[in-house]
């Protein structure tokens, strides 16, 4: 979902009906709406589901990416490893990854995809691996059976060649002694920190908003004409939307009134 739809974009810009054909107002909107959100702002806006990991901050706070929050679902800290996997080939190379989508077997050039889809639980995904010559997997612990297969996480290029055994790894049990503040998207555990590491603290949560405020609409509007009215009238090129150069030229055209709509929105940055 976008932040405007094209048909208020063109009643604000001034652009009477849509049979008009400006070629690049889709390419400003869609660069705007995405200027906004992951440069200025720092966060996505409109409502959506997360599974993401974090750093842990040591101390008893944590900020998520995007707010305000609508549901947690699972915070935990630390990982367990769910399935032992290795191929018992020797002198090649093979390796094991975990994506958003599949378990990943690659041997020498040919790859074997298992998705969450097709194998839906741990055990669907052991017994797949076992039948695809020169692996093996077994699960760490039998009770891991019935785990969603969703529940693995990402792990790239996993190294497993001559019988090296390597595992994949789900979150750890879930906390269940914390403070949520929807608003701020801020989580305080009670009586505890979160303890450095990398990637260490995991949450799956809902996050958003399901009607986009309509002060950021009008913000959003306003940057919009304002740049495609600078288009006409300088006629300048459309490296200036890319996501890499539109930081500089779309700042320094922010005009006021967007601005102080779009400051009220910004992640705070926490050192």
């Amino acid at each position: 979902m976008g932040l405007v739809t094209k048909k208020d974009v063109l009643k604000f810009v001034g652009i009477d009906g849509l049979a008009i054909e400006d070629k690049n107002i889709d390419f400003i909107i869609s660069g705007v709406e995405k200027w906004i959100q992951e440069v200025y702002c720092s966060r996505n806006f409109a409502s959506d589901d997360y599974k993401e990991r974090y750093d842990g901050t040591d101390s008893d706070i944590l900020f998520l990416d995007n707010f305000p929050i609508i549901s947690l679902n699972r915070l935990s800290i630390w990982t367990d490893e769910a399935i032992q996997i290795k191929n018992t080939n020797t002198g090649a190379h093979a390796s094991v990854s975990v994506n958003s989508t599949s378990v990943v077997l690659y041997k020498d050039g040919v790859t074997n995809s298992l998705p969450f889809s097709t194998y839906t639980t741990l055990t669907n995904i052991v017994a797949a691996i076992n039948t695809i010559s020169g692996w093996s997997a077994s699960l760490v612990l039998s009770t891991y059976g019935t785990y969603p297969s969703t529940i693995l996480l990402e792990k790239y290029g996993l190294q497993c060649i001559n019988n090296n055994e390597v595992y994949l790894i789900m979150p750890d049990e879930g906390e269940d002694n914390f403070e949520l503040y929807p608003k701020e998207g801020k989580i305080v555990l009670s009586g505890g920190l979160f303890p450095p590491g990398n990637r260490n603290v995991y949450v799956e949560y809902s996050a958003g908003y399901a009607d986009i405020p309509t002060d950021i609409q009008l913000a959003t509007m306003i940057l919009i004409k304002n740049i495609h009215q600078r288009r006409n009238e300088e006629s300048f090129g459309a490296t200036n939307y890319s996501v890499t150069g539109m930081s500089a030229s779309f700042e320094q055209d922010l005009p006021l009134q967007a601005r102080q709509i779009l400051d009220g929105y910004r992640k705070l940055l926490v050192l």
